[in-house]
């Protein structure tokens, strides 16, 4: 039995991928990689342990490998029904995902909503998501089996999830046609040790961390919060995720750093946390700890379609760029998440999250290129209240702050308001408003650094399959 599983895996994984080896003419894996400035966002679906918003969903739910909740709704999962997959271990689903983000009372030359992401384009129409999965989950069972994942996105968001050293300068910047893997892994679970047995994942995979998710459907919102968006989006490695019991996971594995491709310089950073949820399921309570290096072993290009598609964190500067980092090995991240989720009511959840980024001797963030330590963290708050199934309305408020300029390229103090709701008027069909305000307490990033804040009104429209 476990050895046809992983044969449906390897399967899989051949028929999805083979399509896009033949169109990677642009692929580039330099042995040299990185710079500085927010890449563009992270989370997760399919990530263990984490109390994402499940298909914006009011309960906490914490992902700890069980098959998706797409594949399994009848409503929405046409595509395996398509393909006659509705009983087959293995499935076909996805989303498309479109977006329009207007800034009232100014038009911004650049094009761009600075700290608003993914929607980051002002006054355009964005195709964000056009997302499809293949995906044999795991089966916490008392016996060894297999599961396998493939997520390919296409569309504006490639730049949301990208990798330094994949398909680099493939892709016109900012532009539509753009495709990612976020997600490329194999997994299988151990009924060893624990009630709930062991999970072991290898390959590409979402953060475990945060409460919001890089996918349209796994976040309650089109605008995501700084937290997420200057925190880790995906990594390359192994991930071990313990189910101590049926209340309480352990995870634990080495990555090779936050959004980059497989590199041979890079060294492995450590990866690990915990779930835990409470009798009553009405609590979750989620911790995860990145620390390793985030700067890279060579100094990028400062090239701005570059530089803007670099992991969040890295720093280069015109006097530093191609060069060795000297302090690669010392430039330690240590970068930790906690969300809190508690359902007061079938109607109420809130949700809490704290993150914190510190790394040391971190060069390009001075004149005189003298390494610095550099941190910055935030708190955001959610509030999700479902008026009925078909409408559910969200507000966040966030606080974040970013002392020495590493995330967003500012010295600064941010404030974020954002009202919204999740309109369902069928099970497959969202329509998402929202209105959100942005300041900075000190400088001027907004409207080409001519204003302090800045007022969005946007909206998405989520089709599943």
């Amino acid at each position: 039995m476990a050895i046809r599983q992983l044969g449906i895996c390897l399967l899989l994984i051949f028929i999805a991928v083979r399509p896009a080896l033949g169109q990677a003419p642009g692929l580039d894996c330099p042995t040299t990689s990185a710079g500085a400035g927010p890449s563009t966002p992270a989370t997760t679906e399919g990530g263990p342990a984490r109390p994402a918003v499940a298909d914006v969903g009011l309960a906490p739910n914490a992902e700890t490998g069980t098959p998706s909740d797409a594949s399994k709704e009848p409503d929405t999962n046409f595509l395996s029904r398509a393909f006659g997959l509705e009983d087959s271990p293995a499935q076909i689903y996805g989303w498309i995902q479109n977006s329009y983000t207007a800034t009232p009372g100014f038009n911004p030359r650049n094009r761009s909503t600075t700290t608003v992401f993914p929607n980051r384009l002002a006054n355009e129409w964005q195709g964000n998501q056009y997302y499809l999965i293949v995906e044999k989950a795991l089966k916490g069972e008392d016996e060894v089996n297999f599961g396998c994942r493939l997520d390919t996105l296409f569309g504006n968001d490639w730049l949301f999830t990208h990798d330094f050293g994949l398909f680099n300068g493939a892709f016109k910047y900012r532009g539509f046609a753009g495709v990612d893997f976020p997600q490329i892994y194999g997994e299988v679970h151990l009924p060893v040790l624990f009630k709930g047995g062991i999970d072991i994942r290898g390959g590409r995979f979402y953060s475990p961390a945060g409460f919001e998710s890089v996918q349209a459907v796994k976040r309650p919102l089109l605008s995501v919060p700084y937290l997420l968006n200057y925190t880790p989006f995906t990594f390359i490695g192994a991930l071990a995720t313990f189910h101590l019991s049926d209340r309480l996971t352990f995870m634990s594995g080495a990555v090779n750093g936050a959004d980059r491709w497989i590199d041979s310089n890079y060294h492995y950073s450590y990866l690990g946390g915990l779930s835990w949820i409470s009798e009553s399921g009405k609590t979750t309570f989620n911790s995860t700890l990145l620390v390793g290096p985030n700067q890279l072993p060579f100094f990028p290009s400062t090239n701005l379609n570059q530089v803007d598609t670099l992991p969040v964190g890295v720093t280069t500067s015109p006097s530093l760029q191609n060069r060795r980092n000297p302090y690669y090995n010392r430039s330690t991240l240590v970068y930790l998440s906690n969300v809190l989720v508690h359902n007061w009511s079938d109607r109420l959840t809130e949700a809490g999250e704290v993150a914190y980024v510190t790394e040391g001797n971190v060069l390009g963030l001075n004149a005189g290129n003298v390494p610095i330590q550099a941190d910055y963290y935030g708190f955001a708050h959610h509030f999700l209240y479902r008026f009925h199934d078909q409408l559910t309305g969200v507000f966040r408020a966030e606080i974040f702050r970013d002392n020495n300029g590493l995330a967003t390229g500012r010295a600064d103090t941010y404030l974020e308001f954002t009202l919204g709701a999740i309109l369902k008027p069928k099970p497959w069909l969202w329509v998402r408003p929202e209105i959100r305000y942005d300041a900075a307490q000190f400088t001027h990033p907004y409207d080409d650094g001519t204003r302090h804040g800045q007022l969005t009104l946007a909206f998405d429209v989520i089709v599943r399959f």
